[in-house]
């Protein structure tokens, strides 16, 4: 392998190589990125002041974060995806939950709509951008994300010498141990797609290793939290309503609502919103969806249950302290129960 210093470069051998370069935004070569008035994500850091309008194009995770965070700052924010629903991995009852509290910061969201070409307005007093939809809308915005995805950063990898190719995207395939085609090169995190975030990235890069150096560990595939920091925060861990569904196991639900417990009233979130999913013979605890304060926090209590395959039974019979949004896993649970009849 060969590795650039600075100065030049030097040949590098290794026993196992691990590919972590991550990711860059994805760019649309027909569009005019200008980088004040089209952006990337990256350019919103750069942004000196607050736009009265914006247009986020694409609904995924990054699109929606900066989406709710510019609604919640008072921005007239307009969301653009050819998907009908939001984050359709997450649980539809969670993302609906998102969309309500998006609508009610004015938020206005064109889902099953393309975007067909994004201009700008060259305007001295004002200049802005022109989205055009191919429904035939068209949207004038102060600024335009554009936020379809992320593409790996493997352009200047020179994978061909290594015998590994990757897709059309610049992801990188790996089977379950991490390993590309090439049995020594490994590959984690945000290259490999899905779910590309910083916690599950982390311990990819842990268990290649450890496989890498015939080190035994423990693979906590399926238990995975997804953290979502949308304003409100979502977070998730196991399957959720529509999985099951599909798989065709019987589950029941449990429901608490933050507005119902002592913490939640204090924090004044009223839309917060805690989700059990259970097997409806073993009460094994099958999956947790979470979206209001400290959900991404809260989410690890069900996370810890889960992996030493507990039931419901455990948040009835357990004491939470007083006042906190812990609680809602009590009162989810009795509401569980309760609708076994």
């Amino acid at each position: 392998m060969e590795e650039s210093t600075g100065r030049g470069t030097r040949n590098v051998r290794a026993r196992a190589i691990i590919i972590a370069t991550g990711t860059i935004a994805t760019r649309d070569t027909s569009i005019p990125f200008d980088g004040q008035r089209i952006l990337i994500s990256d350019d919103i850091l750069t942004l000196k002041d607050l736009p009265r309008t914006m247009t986020v194009v694409g609904a995924g995770v990054i699109g929606l974060e900066y989406a709710t965070i510019f609604a919640a700052l008072g921005v007239r924010v307009t969301v653009i995806d050819k998907r009908s629903h939001l984050l359709p991995f997450i649980d539809h009852e969670i993302t609906s939950h998102l969309a309500h509290h998006m609508q009610q910061n004015r938020a206005t969201l064109r889902l099953g709509e393309e975007v067909s070409k994004l201009e700008l307005i060259e305007d001295e007093q004002r200049p802005r951008v022109k989205v055009m939809l191919a429904s035939g809308k068209q949207i004038i915005t102060d600024k335009a994300l554009y936020s379809i995805g992320r593409t790996g950063a493997t352009d200047t990898l020179n994978l061909d010498a290594a015998g590994i190719k990757a897709d059309d995207r610049g992801r990188l395939k790996v089977n379950a141990q991490l390993q590309t085609t090439v049995p020594h090169i490994y590959a984690v995190g945000d290259v490999i797609g899905f779910p590309s975030l910083a916690s599950t990235s982390m311990e990819q890069g842990r268990l290649a290793a450890c496989h890498a150096f015939n080190h035994k560990s423990d693979d906590a595939h399926g238990l995975f939290p997804y953290g979502i920091y949308t304003i409100p925060e979502i977070s998730t861990v196991g399957k959720n309503e529509e999985e099951l569904t599909e798989a065709g196991i019987p589950y029941e639900v449990g429901k608490a609502h933050y507005r119902e417990i002592a913490r939640g009233q204090i924090l004044g979130d009223t839309s917060g919103l805690l989700k059990l999913i259970f097997h409806f013979e073993t009460r094994e605890l099958l999956g947790v969806h979470i979206i209001g304060e400290d959900a991404a926090e809260l989410i690890h209590i069900g996370q810890a249950v889960m992996a030493h395959k507990g039931t419901i039974d455990y948040f009835v019979n357990t004491v939470f302290n007083y006042p906190t949004l812990a609680e809602c896993y009590k009162t989810a649970a009795f509401d569980g129960i309760n609708r076994l009849g």
